[in-house]
């Protein structure tokens, strides 16, 4: 036990939420006038209409039995809040989502910022919407209502704002179904290997209605057995709104995909997305394995696994990792895997249990839960073929399967591994790069988050391509390393559109980690790689950077990754071609072998690796926190259902930003305005985690943490007593607060988080302000992490204390249950000054905070 552990904070009272006095005040776009409106809107409503006709001819020579309806796109500027209700109101309209996008000025529709035209991008939104003959009608009526400016029926008045704020208005079209989805990029692979079928999934539309949904999932079926394909798995889960089929067809039904295809499932207007399947691909390293000897290690004390790993099938009797699994592999991928091809599974089941190896560090006290839920690629014809999610599998399905499994009874077997609180993802699409819209994945993980109290650690994504610099090639060998730092930053930031985080990222209620350039190995040889980041700390080059949803805050954390050494592009193309060597640097992990060795050891870097550093953190944080709820007063409130979002607090408030800040304001100083709130945040996030501060508190520092759920409308207020040493002292003291929590979602509204909980940092008291993250950036997400720091003198008696009142408010519609919360607070002046923080605030806890002696309990 520590000397001096966290404390517990007493129970917090109840009070009512805040009302929350935004000092943004968004800026209005400048709109058409109607008699505009009209001209432009008029053709593009013919355009619907006709194509509507033109969908219905061709519905009833085809004869599928299926009631023509057309899919409808309502792009506007500005926000309509609540619309969906003004679609209910017309019989015939289907409310399908909404989406955020960006829409760029043009002569209709622009800015203005004190009078002047402005070249901002303006904020809007996409409404999708399915409509049937009858609805048009009433449409076309509504429309002229407005062209005529006479008044709208009741209830239907959000029709004229819409029309007011309209930029298009068009069908779904046959190209929007394959935009960005990376099905065209695999259809051309899957041409050039001379295959003559192609499994895709078909992400339909998720219509509410139970008899709509039936009638689309059966003329789906049907238009595929027209053209001699199969469906191979179709998967419902209403929760997150996700409806989708896995299918097979001849590979040439795709060779021509314009708005005229005459090819009827893919023009049918139940098809949302194509997309490719068998995606979430692992990197295969440079085979240079080595054999170490292994020294006997701690054996596992606790049966109980609290960490779940969802990923390839690792090499179970590995000396690392013998006796320290439970594979759990219900749908026998072992049989798809030769042992030497167990390569992901097995480095992050090592870094989950042993952390770097050069570390030596101390194995988890608890056994690893594994699922598989990667196979080898059977269509890879290398001797180890790379490892992905299975072709004839949708991987929503099958991590929806695989969570449930751990938690309920499924098929008559009882829940497998209930007393999981963390799982670690640590792959992800790669053919999906977040946009605009959360992703079926993503929501499947934040409803599973919130549904089971668990909490996500999931990996960025890698950016496997090379790098481009500002310089000609010629000149690279003149660059200082500081010099070449700068260009690679500034490379990585300017590409930020294709670094985007990979899918599931994006999730909300997980903590997304990026990776370091960083690792504990030590060189032995270079060769011809070079290390083009020569800056500790940094985030890695080979890292994907954010933002989240609405702009929130993603990755949340970083964690060391190993240092990426790069190769000079021999063709042409890049400055630098990323190294897969399996030599140092990097981290040192266990390997399955050429030959299936039983002590193989290679060096890996990436995102996936700072994943596992993650989660093994939380699971020492977790035997802190199970230690901490025995032997100290309120250890009750910390419950299992609890625990998990708790964890995920304490993680957070454990980052910031350090060395890394000064130094990327110095290379990205043209970006000086927004860093705070979009340049820091966006490649580092909260940034990297000092564990020490997480685990203990010094003379200096003390920490505070509790948990709990707040209702809509419903308060908490947490009391932290002022230590009267530091009362009227002109020294540097800092305070941090971290709130983290599981929101549930609605998965049909644009603002997606249902539950928002917030903190307004007590700042006068203590004379502190914000150091770090921008005031707006940190309440986007559902991690709310605030660093505050002064130096100025502050009179205060003893008995005054800090209020942290944590408050909850509905964002999107629908929040009618609790939201768990857990929260940190740290106190703390520099070391060696004579102030006992700790001992201070410790004895004015009332009621007292009781610790026993470290004693079996």
């Amino acid at each position: 036990m520590a000397e001096r552990p966290l404390l517990i904070f007493p129970r917090a009272s109840n009070a009512e939420k805040d009302t929350r006095n935004s000092k943004f005040i968004p800026n209005k776009p400048i709109v058409p006038s109607i008699q505009r409106q009209t001209e432009r809107l008029d053709p593009q409503f013919l355009r619907v209409e006709q194509a509507f006709e033109k969908q219905r001819a061709s519905f009833q020579s085809n004869l599928t039995g299926a009631l023509p309806e057309q899919a409808l796109v309502f792009e506007t500027v500005s926000t309509l809040d609540d619309f969906i209700n003004a679609v209910k109101k017309i019989e015939g309209l289907d409310w399908l989502t909404e989406w955020e996008t960006d829409i760029a000025p043009d002569d209709d529709f622009f800015l203005q910022e004190d009078g002047v035209v402005s070249d901002k991008i303006i904020g809007g939104r996409l409404f999708l919407i399915m409509s049937d003959q009858r609805a048009m009608k009433e449409l076309r009526s509504l429309w002229q209502l407005y062209q005529n400016q006479e008044t709208f029926p009741h209830g239907k008045t959000k029709w004229r704002d819409l029309f007011k704020h309209l930029k298009d208005v068009r069908p779904w079209r046959i190209s929007d179904r394959f935009h960005e989805t990376g099905f065209i990029e695999d259809w051309k692979e899957r041409v050039a290997a001379a295959q003559e079928t192609i499994k895709f999934e078909i992400e339909l539309w998720y219509r509410s209605n139970d008899e709509k949904r039936r009638a689309s999932s059966q003329n789906i079926r049907k238009l595929i057995e027209q053209v001699q394909g199969r469906v191979i798995q179709e998967t419902i889960i209403p929760e997150i709104s996700y409806h989708a089929i896995l299918a097979e067809t001849p590979i040439q039904l795709f060779n021509d995909i314009n708005e005229n295809t005459d090819i009827q499932f893919i023009r049918s207007d139940s098809v949302m997305f194509f997309r490719p399947v068998g995606q979430a691909l692992t990197i295969i390293p440079e085979s240079e394995v080595f054999e170490e000897k292994i020294g006997k290690k701690a054996e596992v004390e606790n049966p109980k696994p609290i960490i779940a790993l969802l990923d390839g099938l690792p090499l179970e009797n590995h000396e690392l990792l013998r006796g320290r699994l439970i594979v759990d592999d219900p749908d026998n991928y072992a049989s798809q895997y030769r042992p030497h091809e167990r390569v992901h599974g097995t480095a992050m089941s090592s870094l989950i249990i042993h952390g770097e190896l050069d570390q030596q560090n101390e194995p988890l006290s608890r056994p690893l839960y594994v699922r598989p839920i990667l196979v080898a690629d059977y269509r890879d014809w290398r001797d180890t073929r790379v490892e992905c999610v299975p072709v004839e599998q949708l991987p929503i399905d099958l991590v929806h399967r695989a969570v449930r499994r751990l938690f309920e009874d499924v098929d008559g077997q009882g829940a497998v591994a209930p007393t999981v609180r963390i799982i670690n993802l640590s792959i992800g699409d790669g053919a999906r790069p977040f946009d605009y819209a959360v992703s079926p994945w993503a929501k499947l993980l934040d409803w599973l988050s919130y549904k089971y109290r668990v909490l996500f650690i999931v990996s960025a994504g890698n950016f496997t391509e090379g790098i481009d610099i500002d310089v000609a090639k010629e000149q690279l060998n003149s660059l200082t390393p500081i010099q070449l730092s700068e260009k690679v930053v500034k490379s990585v930031y300017s590409n930020a559109h294709h670094r985007r985080i990979l899918t599931p990222s994006e999730a909300i209620n997980g903590v997304t980690v990026g990776a370091l350039h960083d690792d504990t190995s030590i060189i032995t040889q270079m060769g011809n790689r070079r290390d083009i980041l020569n800056i500790r700390p940094m985030l890695s080059p080979a890292s994907r950077i954010g933002l989240g949803f609405r702009r929130s805050i993603k990755p949340d954390i970083v964690m060391n990754g190993g240092r990426q050494l790069y190769v000079e592009d021999i063709t042409g193309r890049n400055h630098f071609s990323v190294n897969l060597s399996t030599l140092a640097p990097g981290q040192k992990v266990a390997h399955p072998g050429n030959q299936g060795e039983l002590s193989a050891i290679v060096h890996m870097r990436g995102t996936s690796n700072a994943t596992a550093l993650t989660t093994r953190t939380t699971a020492h944080i977790f035997d802190m926190l199970d230690y901490l709820r025995s032997s100290q007063s309120g250890g009750e409130t910390i419950t299992d259902d609890l625990i998990a979002v708790l964890i995920k607090a304490l993680l957070v408030h454990g980052a910031s930003w350090g060395d890394m800040y000064q130094t990327l304001e110095k290379f990205l100083g043209s970006e000086r305005s927004r860093m705070k709130d979009r340049v820091i945040p966006r490649l580092i996030g909260y940034g990297s985690i000092d564990s020490s501060r997480v685990f203990e508190c010094n003379a200096q520092r003390v920490t505070l943490f509790g948990c709990n759920q707040l209702l809509k409308d419903g308060a908490h207020i947490y009391s932290v007593p002022l230590p009267p040493s530091l009362s009227s002292k002109k020294i540097w003291r800092k305070l941090t607060i971290t709130l983290a929590w599981f929101s549930p979602i609605n998965s049909n509204s644009q603002k997606y988080r249902q539950g928002h909980l917030w903190f307004d940092p007590p700042r006068n008291e203590l004379s502190v302000n914000r150091s770090e993250a921008d005031a707006k950036s940190v309440t986007r997400g559902t991690v709310q992490h605030e660093i505050l720091t002064g130096d100025q003198a502050t009179p205060f008696i003893d008995g005054d204390v800090l209020e942290i009142k944590v408050n909850c408010r509905q964002d999107a519609g629908g929040l009618n249950a609790a939201v768990p919360y857990g929260l940190a607070v740290s106190l703390e002046v520099a070391e060696g000054v004579d102030v006992q923080v700790y001992d201070e605030v410790r004895s004015r806890i009332r009621p007292a905070v009781q610790i026993q002696p470290n004693s079996e309990q």
